[in-house]
């Protein structure tokens, strides 16, 4: 682990450009499960035999709106999640003068927290709140509901919703071509947390045409696009606690 880590150090330090590419695994040291995980939301539905890309689709939310919105067993008060270590040494990177451009899957925006200036969030954000049929915002702690759950406008009846992209919908127009100009204009690209499993997201590393690619992530990934210089099975926030900033 020792020469991984100082193998990590030699490629940041020498890089000019950093493409961090996560998902999931990232925010699971600040507490947040990988859908995948034992107490994911993801696994716990296919415990009960329901498909989450139905289940967590739009045409679902739609057509099912008071199961869509009904508490999951699993969900709690809502956790207010602070950036792990992971997060806040890439935050940490770019305010020292590091190009560092991080292309998240996740939705949390632990990266803005942390400090990340360049955050491109290819599944949006669970932050922004809006009327589906008219447009209206809604903080999180302001969001009517009516008397099934449904979290509805008082002005129209519409559903609000998150802005995050439910299975079914397509990427914001602009965000993929932003991802992939950001990943083929760098140096060095470290894909961490993510087993690159999810579509379109998956294929943005196709773009990378640079130096070394670096993997963490607890499992293994077989990646044909590209030619992974260094793999690292141990925890994303782990590993960067580990790495200092300066050279």
């Amino acid at each position: 682990m020792k020469n991984q880590i100082e193998q990590l150090q030699h490629y940041i330090h020498q890089s000019k450009k950093i493409a961090f590419f996560g998902g999931a695994g990232v925010s699971t040291e600040s507490g947040l499960p990988d859908y995948r995980s034992q107490e994911g939301t993801y696994t716990k539905m296919e415990e009960k035999q329901l498909n989450p890309k139905i289940r967590m689709s739009k045409r679902f939310m739609l057509e099912n709106p008071e199961e869509f919105f009904k508490p999951r067993d699993n969900q709690t008060k809502p956790l207010i999640p602070e950036p792990n270590a992971g997060h806040r040494f890439l935050a940490e990177l770019e305010k020292q003068g590091k190009d560092v451009r991080i292309i998240t899957q996740n939705v949390d925006g632990l990266h803005q927290k942390a400090g990340s200036k360049l955050v491109v969030e290819l599944h949006g954000n669970n932050r922004h709140f809006y009327c589906m049929e008219c447009g209206r915002e809604y903080p999180y702690n302001e969001i009517p509901r009516d008397d099934t759950n449904v979290p509805r406008c008082p002005i129209d009846n519409g559903i609000i919703r998150a802005d995050v992209i439910l299975f079914g919908e397509n990427l914001k127009p602009g965000i993929l071509d932003r991802a992939k100009e950001l990943i083929a204009d760098s140096d060095l690209l470290i894909i961490a947390g993510t087993s690159l499993s999810v579509y379109p997201a998956k294929t943005l590393i196709r773009h990378f045409t640079g130096s070394e690619v670096v993997v963490i992530n607890q499992s293994p990934l077989k990646i044909k696009d590209v030619q992974v210089d260094l793999t690292i099975t141990e925890p994303v926030g782990e590993t960067f606690s580990k790495l200092t900033v300066h050279a």
